[in-house]
């Protein structure tokens, strides 16, 4: 059975106890197989694609964009990719288990890849996942220069970068990063949804940004794709925090 089609199919039934009475009959008495699906279909609705109705309570009342979503853009559909490296969980609101982090729910996807909110089961903490694309984790001078500056990035610690706690090890068929979780918006989307911003939060910004970018300087590294998109703004108090360090130059390998 195709996880993803029934979750394709229960989202079409608008109706709560219709919805219920199709799973139930897909499911049997299998309560894992159940609870997987349940943890899907309300992933598939954090992330925006629920009808206006059943969106969730969080982006009401916040406008917000998915945490951590900076260049990411969540897609209308989780689809099997997204998923299919992702081993088998037990508990019932993860996804599925990527070494030892269980996988929440699905922040975005885009070009560069896949970001998840995890939960460590080490450390008991919430952090952020940032699963390295396909298509640039298939190209090994991309995986080198992925790998490369990742670990040299992790060395960065400023309060307006995102820290990467960890690196996956090189032998992984798909890598990725383990990152500070942010809760809060991209400059990009807060000058969308906001309009242009005042002088003063410009300066307070840029003053951030760049205090930002010169710590990884010091480190003698430079970033390469500094973007609003890329700068993330901290909910309540929108403390500057730039991410994705290290992505461009892989991106830039697999196009050379």
């Amino acid at each position: 059975m195709n996880e993803q089609n029934v979750v394709r199919t229960a989202l079409k039934i608008d109706n709560p106890v219709e919805r219920d009475a199709y799973l139930d009959s897909v499911c049997g008495r299998d309560s894992l197989l159940r609870e997987r699906l349940n943890a899907l279909i309300r992933t598939h609705g954090e992330a925006g694609a629920l009808s206006s109705s059943r969106a969730p309570e969080a982006n009401q009342s916040t406008g917000l964009m998915p945490e951590h979503g900076a260049e990411l853009e969540a897609e209308s559909i989780i689809d099997d990719e997204v998923l299919a490296f992702l081993e088998p969980s037990t508990e019932p609101r993860s996804l599925g288990r990527l070494d030892h982090f269980e996988i929440l729910k699905v922040v975005g996807k885009g070009g560069m890849g896949v970001v998840f909110k995890a939960r460590d089961t080490r450390l008991q903490c919430i952090v952020a996942i940032k699963v390295l694309a396909a298509h640039l984790a298939a190209s090994g001078a991309a995986r080198q220069r992925f790998f490369r500056e990742a670990r040299a990035f992790a060395a960065v610690r400023d309060e307006h970068v995102v820290s990467i706690h960890a690196v996956s090890d090189d032998n992984r068929p798909v890598p990725y990063l383990v990152m500070e979780y942010i809760a809060g918006v991209s400059l990009e989307k807060r000058v969308k949804k906001h309009g242009p911003l005042a002088v003063k939060e410009i300066l307070r910004i840029g003053m951030q940004a760049a205090a930002g970018l010169a710590a990884a300087h010091k480190q003698g590294l430079i970033h390469r794709d500094i973007k609003p998109a890329n700068i993330l703004l901290e909910n309540s108090v929108e403390r500057v925090k730039i991410t994705d360090f290290g992505l461009a130059r892989a991106a830039d390998d697999v196009s050379l």
